[in-house]
């Protein structure tokens, strides 16, 4: 299976960003591929199926979904019709501190990484669709960052970074209005928490709060505590925490980072949180444990 690399799409490696308009015509497939970098797809024009991890969804104009890096998927068009799409392919450290402001936002965090995540559930809803009105507005967005791209006039990275950060908060505007429990969508405490567990283990550096998870899966906060304790058997903050700071440890052992790097690289935005977290659970400081083990 080909995996598209970023240096195949970024002009350096300063600037992770791509952006083009491609169309996939009649009776055409692209064959399942993963990549390095995140992929936003936005279709204008035309239907076709979108395969993902296993699944088949069916896509139309004013379909927008982001796709992880690592994640397999492709297209696949019938005889009817083109299938139209924008497709932009960037690295979250092009808009790191932008995005820092907006992750906590619910909405912003259900399209970035938990609409992604949940594709693999059959019964998920898996892209955003925008009304008519929305998608003009979309399409004008993204041709504006196309223009800039293209034509790479004096301070063009820089508004490319700025229009991108105003898509993304159109994007969660939009998804505020249709945004529901995403997790807990039958009477089953045990799965709700199963797949938020799941979910923390593969994206421990979100900074997901405990409020946030109540409205995830659709519990009040005093229930969503009772079952998670009782089926965990730990609290929410301490499965967390215990996530990431397992990953710190690898990233002791495995890499030279700096303290400060992998504390955020885990999701601790305060270095001494970090380290008071990481001694509870390993009674040592982290760079103690990166000398012993070493």
């Amino acid at each position: 299976m080909k995996r598209l690399k970023a240096e195949y799409f970024f002009e350096n490696e300063k600037f992770h960003f791509f952006i083009s308009t491609y169309t996939i015509k009649r009776n055409e497939n692209i064959e399942p591929h993963t990549h390095e970098f995140f992929e936003l797809v936005y279709v204008f024009e035309g239907e076709g199926e979108h395969w993902y991890e296993g699944f088949v969804y069916p896509i139309k104009e004013g379909d927008a979904f982001i796709i992880e890096p690592g994640k397999i998927h492709g297209f696949q068009v019938g005889k009817d019709t083109n299938l139209k799409v924008f497709n932009v392919l960037f690295q979250l450290e092009l808009l790191k501190k932008e995005l820092q402001s907006l992750v906590g936002e619910d909405s912003f965090l259900s399209i970035f990484y938990v609409e992604p995540f949940l594709r693999e559930f059959a019964q998920f809803n898996n892209h955003l669709v925008l009304e008519p009105s929305e998608q003009t507005e979309m399409k004008l967005q993204l041709q504006s960052i196309a223009h800039e791209y293209n034509n790479k006039e004096f301070g063009y990275q820089l508004l490319v970074k700025t229009r991108m950060i105003e898509l993304f908060i159109f994007l969660s505007r939009w998804n505020q209005k249709r945004l529901n429990p995403l997790f807990f969508r039958q009477n089953d405490h045990t799965k709700a928490v199963n797949l938020i567990c799941k979910f923390i283990n593969t994206h421990y550096n979100v900074p997901l709060s405990l409020e946030q998870v109540c409205k995830l899966s659709g519990m009040s906060k005093s229930n969503f505590t009772a079952k998670f304790k009782q089926i965990v058997g730990k609290t929410f903050v301490e499965y967390r925490n215990d996530i990431r700071i397992k990953a710190a440890m690898e990233f002791l052992l495995h890499s030279n980072d700096t303290i400060l790097s992998i504390a955020n690289k885990v999701g601790f935005d305060d270095v001494s949180y970090f380290n008071r977290t990481f001694k509870e659970f390993t009674k040592m400081s982290p760079s103690l444990y990166r000398k012993k083990i070493r």
